[in-house]
């Protein structure tokens, strides 16, 4: 009796032993790893930008509705029509929807006229398809909403394009014929504009004001210091303003920072600014002129820039790095870090062993670093490699499990 008592015991001894270890096992990974990854970090001079632009304010006094012609961020020249005057509300609207009966009119008659040989290549043809939907989800993703109605109607057109191919869709003279008739009811309802808006001078389109456009033009850039900029307030803007022309190919960026930071650049420096725009996030820019406050402790450091589009167009200010450095290479923890024979590197995992990998080491943080991406034959860290994070007894050649 007492035999088997004592047995029972022990292979409950057992049992609760081989629990405890399958337990350990699952729970406990003496070695952990994460993948390297591709990363940038920027540094450089982090500062609220003011935007300094020569422009002039147009003003509209005739009476009814206003349909714009351009477009925000679009070039008006000299004496073109910005907007025109209706007596009847409705007209803005036909004209909006008669644009775009003309658009899709315009991509039936391209997907008719596809070229049969390019279109006898599915291949071909969903890639575009795939294109045009990445397109516009990029648009969608970065808050570029003036682009997102270019890239659907791409997006249509290529879909329409490879439904045709298959057979699904190969009748478009019913669609066509509505649209015609269409067009043709919204011309005849249209009369003619009572008014038109014109521009003064050429230059870039904007459909609003904010009462800096005087306070803030381009013919003393010395002027811009950090008392001044403190200082300015927007002036009231005339109640008949429809909007403004940016009417210089080239404009400016007032980044107020520490003198210390000032002193790293120069004049006629080129260099790149980082920017919050989602359409524009990186400018490419010059230094025009550098002005230190009374008090020596802080300077405006104006940058020249070319680029434009609609959302710079109406932007005023905004925050921006200007860019001195940027790293680019293979993101990993910091503890990935070992030293081996005076070596700095990493382990990774290869096969059912480890391996020591050298590592140059081009940013560091208290939690991260970035590894110089090399891509020659020899022994060095690639994209995606499994590395060591957590692990004792680490060795070249170990045979892990």
């Amino acid at each position: 009796m007492r035999e088997h008592m004592g047995l029972k015991i022990f292979l409950g001894i057992l049992l609760l032993v081989f629990v405890a270890h399958q337990l350990y096992s699952s729970l406990y990974k003496p070695i952990s790893t994460l993948p390297a990854e591709y990363f940038e970090v920027v540094s450089g001079v982090s500062a609220k930008a003011i935007i300094i632009r020569n422009e002039k304010i147009i003003t509209n006094s005739a009476k009814g509705t206003l349909h714009y012609i351009t477009t925000d961020g679009t070039r008006a020249a000299k004496g073109g029509t910005i907007a025109e005057i209706y007596s009847d509300p409705a007209v803005s609207g036909k004209i909006s929807r008669m644009h775009a009966v003309e658009n899709e009119l315009k991509s039936i008659s391209q997907i008719e006229e596809y070229n049969n040989v390019q279109a006898a290549d599915m291949e071909l043809i969903n890639s575009k398809v795939n294109s045009a939907l990445n397109a516009v989800i990029r648009s969608c993703a970065d808050g570029d909403y003036d682009g997102v109605s270019d890239t659907t109607e791409q997006l249509l057109m290529s879909i329409n394009r490879r439904q045709a191919l298959t057979g699904e869709l190969t009748d478009f003279s019913e669609r066509k014929t509505a649209l015609q008739e269409e067009l043709k009811t919204l011309n005849s309802s249209i009369p003619s504009a009572t008014a038109r808006v014109v521009a003064d001078v050429s230059g870039y389109f904007v459909s609003s004001t904010d009462g800096f456009e005087n306070s803030l033009g381009v013919s003393d850039l010395m002027v811009y210091t950090p008392d001044y900029l403190n200082s300015i307030k927007p002036e009231k803007v005339p109640d008949d303003a429809i909007g403004k022309i940016v009417s210089d190919y080239e404009w400016y960026i007032a980044a107020e920072m520490g003198v210390s930071d000032s002193l790293k650049y120069k004049v006629d420096d080129e260099i790149k600014i980082k920017t919050s725009v989602k359409s524009a996030p990186e400018l490419d820019v010059k230094v025009k002129c550098i002005n230190i406050s009374s008090s020596d402790d802080r300077a405006v450091v104006i940058f020249s820039c070319q680029q434009m589009n609609g959302d710079l167009a109406v932007m005023r200010s905004g925050n921006i790095t200007v860019v001195n450095k940027v790293y680019k290479g293979l993101k990993l923890l910091k503890k990935s870090l070992r030293v081996v024979d005076g070596v700095t590197g990493v382990y990774t995992i290869s096969g059912m062993r480890l391996k020591f990998v050298p590592v140059n080491v081009i940013y560091s943080t208290e939690d991260f670093i970035i590894c110089e991406q090399q891509f020659s034959e020899n022994k060095v860290l690639r994209l995606y490699d499994e590395v060591v994070v957590k692990g004792k007894g680490l060795y070249d050649g170990k045979v892990i499990g």
